[in-house]
């Protein structure tokens, strides 16, 4: 049962240890909301606003500036009377101390090319709460990107740090002291994280005196725990659309949200393959595919049928860009412009005899998992099988696990088709994603360019994208790469996925935000349950 100032989160995850840097879990950054402030948070309109600094860094006033060189210095300053959980004033120095320790270390971590892309860092003013961060030219996109969090750089020693192998087992990563409005209580590894309440958030004092997140080992038992009462906020649950169904009816308590999101499902095409090399080649799979059918039948009509790589919450989303909707038609059409004609068992051949046979690396959830996404690619492969093989098409689907699957993506290590869903960040201007020189053409390499798509129009759009610094300058670009993206269709954008979620009908202010890095508890000192009449509304 509820209690008055506690709530219950349950989370399909547990997280391995509770420092941003160091982890790729999703479970973690959720549960570091309320622990960990961060220089600048999304809220569920995905509009950015200044946490752990003052304001959000911009050209009008001189925060945000990009030289003639390719360097960008952006300044933040941070708010005043901030303090670590063990009572230590928080400035701008420990920022520069938790850089330096990371550009120190010899092993790799999540956002080791970032934070190699800072050229310096250091403290401006005389109060100590101003931060300038100097970038060099040789990333141009790493100022966009998260560079990471302000760590206790006092309390860490590089020499434990160089060794992944012990970060699961370092104190100072499992239960870090850190400067957010609730700090550890307890966890009890494969049970619960218990938070409780320490400071006022910049916004508000925290209604909540506890938050216990409680890990379960699958959706199932995530779901039962939600219908019993025993969990009053779901996050990276892993329900389906029956789980929604079976929870909406459940209790007159529960809730379900299903929330648009920015997890972009999509087929990516391996340009170095002569068939997929030609443009209407893409098209008529595209034509062949109806993905609209498919929402319907697997996915039960919940999520969004994509027609970009952004979803249409995102303020730079292009919804005029060019559309290949369902017409088998079309697409033996352009099978033929191509050269292509009926060869044996009904697959067309090239000029040379070659049948258009493609292969398609997507992945499987071996044993149920958590990951709803995954338990549904391949009955999504197999209807889009049978629909390809309708216009001559041969398409062979292989399933592997999930770490198998994103070793080879990330490799280009498919020959021809990829199926997969990016978890796009609210920062995301598409450079990393599409630029030619991110292609992952050798090892270390941070792009995702996994097509293998080389465009000079393109590169010129996304190169103007990185050197804009204002905001709405910068979303009327990102709409103009988009319309040369849709026209040359280096990946084929399937679905953006649903994040279905459950919360208890008496606690208020809960505002899931539905896009990768910004979880429901980003707003956590918001929550009250209705009896408590302070909370905000």
């Amino acid at each position: 049962m509820a209690t008055q100032d506690r709530v219950v989160v349950g989370l399909a995850e547990e997280p391995d240890l509770l420092v941003q840097d160091f982890t790729g879990r999703h479970s973690t950054w959720a549960v570091l909301s309320p622990l960990t402030l961060k220089l600048i948070r999304y809220d569920d309109h995905w509009r950015p606003w200044a946490e752990l600094a003052e304001r959000v860094p911009g050209t009008r006033d001189g925060s945000w500036r990009r030289d003639d060189d390719g360097r960008t210095t952006v300044t933040y300053r941070l708010r005043a009377g901030l303090r670590w959980h063990d009572g230590t004033p928080l400035t701008a120095r420990d920022a520069v101390a938790a850089f330096e320790l990371l550009r120190s270390l010899r092993a790799d971590y999540p956002h080791r090319p970032i934070v190699e892309a800072i050229e310096e860092m250091h403290v401006t003013g005389d109060d100590g709460l101003s931060l300038t961060v100097r970038w060099g030219n040789a990333k141009p996109y790493a100022p966009f990107e998260e560079w990471g969090t302000v760590l206790p750089a006092r309390l860490l020693q590089s020499a434990t740090l160089d060794d992944p192998g012990r970060w699961t087992r370092e104190e100072s990563l499992r239960c870090p002291i850190s400067h957010g409005p609730f700090r550890i209580g307890e966890w009890v590894a494969g049970s619960h994280l218990r938070l409780v309440r320490h400071a006022r958030h910049p916004r508000g004092m925290p209604r909540l005196s506890e938050i216990e997140f409680r890990f379960f080992r699958d959706p199932a038992e995530l779901r039962d725990a939600v219908a019993g009462g025993r969990v009053h906020v779901t996050e990276l649950s892993g329900f389906s659309a029956a789980d929604a169904e079976a929870l909406a009816g459940c209790s007159p308590r529960v809730r379900v949200a299903n929330v648009p999101s920015s997890m972009w499902e999509h087929l990516d095409f391996n340009l170095s393959d002569r068939h997929l090399a030609d443009l209407r080649v893409r098209q008529a799979i595209a034509h062949a595919i109806d993905r609209e059918a498919i929402a319907a039948e697997v996915h039960r009509g919940l999520c969004q049928v994509a027609h970009s790589w952004l979803p249409p919450r995102h303020p730079a989303h292009n919804d005029q860009v060019e559309r290949y909707p369902h017409d088998p038609r079309r697409s033996r059409e352009l099978l033929a412009a191509a050269g292509f004609r009926p060869g044996p068992g009904g697959v067309l051949i090239d000029p040379d005899g070659r049948p258009l046979s493609f292969g398609l690396l997507t992945t499987a959830r071996p044993g149920g998992g958590r990951w709803t996404a995954s338990s549904s690619r391949p009955l999504v492969a197999e209807r889009m099988a049978r629909q390809l093989a309708a216009v001559g098409i041969e398409l062979r689907p292989e399933a592997v696990t999930a770490d198998k699957a994103f070793a080879r993506f990330r490799s280009r290590d498919f020959p021809h088709l990829a199926m997969f869903a990016w978890s796009i960040g609210l920062e995301a201007n598409g450079y990393l994603m599409w630029h030619s020189s991110q292609v992952p053409d050798g090892p270390g390499c941070y792009g995702t360019n996994l097509p293998g798509w080389r465009s000079a129009l393109n590169d010129q759009v996304l190169e103007k994208i990185i050197a804009e610094g204002d905001p709405d300058a910068r979303d009327k670009l990102i709409r103009e790469q988009q319309v040369e993206w849709a026209r040359q269709l280096p990946s084929l954008p399937l679905f953006f996925l649903p994040q279905v979620n459950a919360y208890d009908a008496g606690l208020r202010n809960v505002r899931y935000v539905g896009a990768f890095g910004t979880y429901v508890t980003w707003n956590c000192w918001q929550w009250a349950w209705d009896r408590d009449q302070d909370g905000t509304p």
